[in-house]
């Protein structure tokens, strides 16, 4: 800051910019290497050079003074301190084995005892009609009286009247006023459509197009005379002129 006493702020900003003191230049080539390469030992071995760091690295990991390796049998000596040790009354409940609970039972036979009450027991008729088998009558079965013929139509149904309702109902629903049946795949030309004449234009868009009139030299890029001389409207002047909120005057210092 003491060598910016006196300046202005764009001599200050002007100012280049100071190198760091870890600046490295950029490599002279891309052969150019960082390292020394390695040297060949005197047996024809690559001697690689590590650092201190890698050397400690490298080294066996000394082991714990205080580790103790696995035992040597599963039978060891009891200590004198547990063998006159005095179990307290916790343990010595924790210790006892688990009595029964009071309301199990082993291991009921297959075989039930039926009891008195229920050998004398009335039931209801609603239990008995539960009792009563399902029938297996198929239910999606048709009623037919011999095979194939079906079961023929009571005489009531025969003389049933349909309400009015039913009747309307049972009507056919009708088209549409402007429904159209499809068309048939053939069908027959107009005379107009025979006698008719095209027009010199259908003439000439139904030409194919000759090879004659195809320009190899054409570029799309290039401006046509009439659009050089063309002169815009008013209106196009006017809204190719930038808003006058989004301009500003450029300030001169």
């Amino acid at each position: 800051m003491a060598d910016t006493k006196g300046m202005s702020r764009i001599e200050v900003l002007a100012r280049p910019k100071t190198v760091p003191q870890n600046f490295q230049e950029d490599r002279r080539s891309v052969y150019w290497v960082d390292r020394k390469p390695l040297r060949t030992g005197p047996n024809g071995t690559t001697t690689i050079e590590v650092s201190d760091r890698v050397a400690e690295l490298s080294k066996n990991r000394d082991p714990n003074p205080n580790y103790q390796f696995d035992k040597p049998t599963p039978i060891w000596e009891v200590k004198p301190g547990a063998l006159r040790a005095t179990a307290s009354a916790r343990v010595t409940t924790l210790a006892q084995h688990r009595d029964a609970h009071q309301n199990h039972q082993m291991e009921r036979s297959p075989y039930t005892d039926i009891t008195d009450g229920a050998k004398k027991a009335k039931l209801s008729q609603r239990v008995e009609d539960l009792a009563i088998p399902k029938s297996r009558v198929d239910r999606y079965d048709v009623n037919e009286t011999q095979w194939g013929q079906r079961q023929p139509v009571s005489d009531a149904a025969k003389k049933a009247v349909a309400s009015e309702r039913v009747e309307a109902l049972a009507e056919a629903k009708p088209y549409h006023s402007n429904f159209q049946h499809a068309k048939p795949i053939m069908w027959e030309v107009s005379d107009l459509a025979i006698k008719a004449l095209a027009s010199l234009r259908l003439q000439q868009l139904s030409r194919p197009r000759s090879r004659t009139m195809i320009k190899d030299d054409y570029d799309p890029y290039e401006v046509s005379r009439g659009a050089r001389r063309a002169r815009p409207t008013p209106r196009v002047e006017e809204l190719s002129v930038p808003l006058p909120r989004k301009t500003r005057e450029k300030k001169v210092v």
